[in-house]
């Protein structure tokens, strides 16, 4: 029996949506973008570091 969940995520997109999305992705600009990608390489690095000292502190 499938769930109401993934008969939902396989219908394709009204032809609004796909407009609503695409005007989503047109108001960020180039500088937007950046920041965005060099907060995400931030987030990640730190959560790297995390993940490695609670590594080291299992194996101590």
């Amino acid at each position: 029996m499938k769930s109401d969940k993934s008969s939902e995520s396989t219908q394709p997109l009204s032809p609004q949506m796909k407009q609503a999305t695409l005007l989503a992705s047109e108001q960020l600009t180039r500088s937007e973008i950046d920041l965005l990608r060099q907060k995400k390489k931030r987030i990640s690095a730190s959560y790297q570091k995390v993940v490695e000292e609670r590594i080291k502190q299992r194996i101590a």
